[in-house]
């Protein structure tokens, strides 16, 4: 076991974080999610080794054994599909030992020494050749969290092989132009998340904020400008507006962390509320793609969902933003632990977009579509598919959050967590089939009593408030939209259980995809974007009897879990947006005027 569960950075912090992220010691055991990380273990291990390797062998001189994939990233991002596998596969090693994955790491690792340049540069590039396209941003960004999760799971090359890439990174000769280049504001969180590690130094910070920092584009956020999300008035065409401009917030907030400066937090707080009010899905997707989302123009509360618009293709809910999402709430959890919503942010994130676009073993989907089948296969190595296996490698980190006297239980899963706390290990075991049932048993195993802080997530989206038993008796009501604080002396073998009863929230639909004559409604059962599965019975997708906001009291349990069956429309169910893969359904089930009361 490593030494420390987590790195506390909070002494080279001008504002420090509360909880901390688990490096190490959770282990899932059942239900969804377990069967979604080893999905992704089988998923991490069809990438060729020497196709990974092409553009490395290239840059050394070595004859390749074998074509490089095609596509978009080695094409135009050589090295990428090494940095994909050693997210997914470094981050799933982290929680268990896998000797395949842990060879592919190793060999990757090896060969990146073995190419690196004498001044540390890494990538299988002419470094004259840097500062262009997406390189100095995207590139570098998978590269650092490739290295970081190839060292936290244990890899002692990989954090000397980042501190001298980071030092090269730092001494640039074409810094001076970084911010203008092709989708440059992804390029803030790269540096910051090597200050967050046990090599990070204060150097990477000051050069980030010089060369990266648009204090122009954060006053934008800081006033709410209307417009802000999708215009950049600065000068040129690059870079233009895209949804991966969350992933900058990230690097912000990490920037703020350090720095202390109000305004950083501010414009983090704002571009938050104004993707959360006007750019972002009910069950959590981003709207935000492109300023021309494949020719139609997007504008706030547009919420396109129809596949096509006039001919013209429609682009929406790319797993990409949804993961930059999940990891700037992440960070504001930390921050403001009693913050309910930004937990579930994070849930929704998970299972209505990440899990929702794993397609078993076989594939990472690019865009979660909301209306008429979910996206076909695109390839294994893209960019969603390299967040995804990242997230899905990283699982088990979501689920606590710490320190050595208080546990932040803020998703629930089967799982067991190995905690070191202050005086002892203690073992925590998690008993559920959440989301498929609202049990939930919490029990501590340890050598001896101890006095820890305990806080459990109730969300808001239950039906009322929650009694916790223990040991079999009454200690407790948290109420939804909460954390219960349980301050008490614990004694071994204590058990917690209670129950997580969902509820039904309808959301009537307002944007593009309105349709003539037809109200439009979308539903979630606590955090679950629920779908109407069946073929259309109108042009626009499915008609559904009644009016929308009446359809969950009409609604009578079906043969499996979690899918109901509409009572004046038994031709169709009401089921999970995850659980679907080929069904035709929508999300959006609409209601004719004339039928309302």
């Amino acid at each position: 076991m490593n030494p420390a569960q987590y790195t506390d950075y909070n002494a080279k912090l001008a504002v420090p974080d509360r909880l901390f992220t688990p490096l190490h010691g959770v282990r899932l055991t059942g239900g969804l999610f377990r069967q979604v990380f080893d999905n992704n273990i089988v998923f991490i291990q069809r990438l060729e080794m020497d196709r990974m390797r092409y553009w490395f062998d290239v840059k050394s001189g070595r004859k390749p054994s074998a074509l490089p994939y095609p596509g978009h990233f080695e094409d135009n991002l050589k090295g990428q599909t090494a940095s994909q596998y050693l997210m997914g596969a470094g981050n799933a090693l982290r929680w268990e030992e896998h000797p395949a994955l842990r060879a592919g790491v190793n060999e990757i690792i090896d060969f990146l020494e073995a190419n690196a340049e004498d001044d540390g540069f890494l990538m299988p590039i002419d470094k004259r050749n840097f500062a262009y396209r997406e390189y100095p941003h995207y590139v570098r960004i998978w590269l650092t969290y490739g290295l970081i999760a190839a060292a936290r799971a244990g890899n002692p090359k990989a954090f000397p092989l980042l501190r001298r890439w980071q030092d090269w990174f730092n001494h640039c000769p074409d810094l001076p132009v970084i911010r203008y280049l092709e989708l440059a504001f992804q390029g803030v969180v790269a540096s910051p998340s090597v200050y967050m590690t046990e090599i990070g130094r204060s150097e990477d910070m000051d050069v980030c904020r010089q060369y990266y920092e648009e204090t122009w584009r954060l006053a934008q956020f800081i006033a709410q400008e209307k417009d802000a999300v999708h215009v950049r008035r600065q000068h040129g065409i690059e870079p233009h507006t895209h949804g991966s401009e969350i992933e900058a917030f990230e690097g912000y907030l990490d920037l703020y962390r350090y720095y202390g400066a109000p305004y950083l937090l501010n414009a983090v707080l704002g571009f938050r509320k104004m993707y959360k009010e006007h750019w972002q899905h009910v069950g959590g997707g981003i709207v935000m793609i492109e300023t021309l989302n494949n020719g139609n123009p997007l504008y706030p509360d547009s919420r396109y969902f129809l596949k096509e618009h006039g001919g013209l293709r429609s682009a929406y809910n790319e797993l990409c933003c949804s993961s930059f999402w999940l990891h700037l709430n992440q960070r504001l959890h930390r921050l403001f632990p009693d913050v309910e919503e930004y937990v579930f942010e994070i849930e929704q994130t998970l299972y209505n977009i990440a899990v929702a676009d794993q397609n078993g073993t076989e594939d990472i989907r690019y865009c979660a579509y909301l209306d008429d089948q979910k996206q076909k296969p695109v390839r294994l190595n893209h960019c969603c598919s390299g967040v995804g296996t990242r997230i899905f490698g990283s699982l088990p980190e979501y689920l606590f959050t710490l320190n050595r006297n208080t546990l932040s239980c803020d998703l629930y899963a089967a799982c067991e967590l190995t905690w070191d706390t202050e005086h002892q290990t203690v073992t925590v075991t998690e008993e559920t089939d959440y989301p498929l049932d609202s049990a939930v048993r919490i029990r501590f195993d340890m050598a001896r009593s101890e006095q820890f802080t305990l806080r459990l997530r109730i969300p808001h989206y239950l039906t009322g408030p929650v009694t916790v038993l223990l040991n079999g008796n009454p200690l407790a009501q948290g109420q939804p939209g909460s954390y219960l604080v349980l301050p008490r002396i614990w004694q071994p073998g204590d058990t917690l259980d209670f129950r997580m009863e969902f509820a039904w929230a309808v959301h009537p639909y307002h944007g593009e995809d309105e349709e003539p004559g037809f109200d439009r409604y979308s539903y979630t059962y606590g955090p679950l974007l629920m779908a109407v599965v069946g073929g259309r019975n109108h042009e626009k997708g499915i008609v559904l009897s009644g009016t929308g906001d009446s359809l969950p009291a009409g609604l009578r349990p079906g043969e499996k879990p979690l899918c109901f069956v509409p009572e004046a429309d038994s031709a169709y169910t009401v089921a999970p947006y995850y659980a679907l893969q080929e069904e035709r359904f929508t999300c959006f089930p609409m209601f004719a005027q004339t039928e309302k009361a």
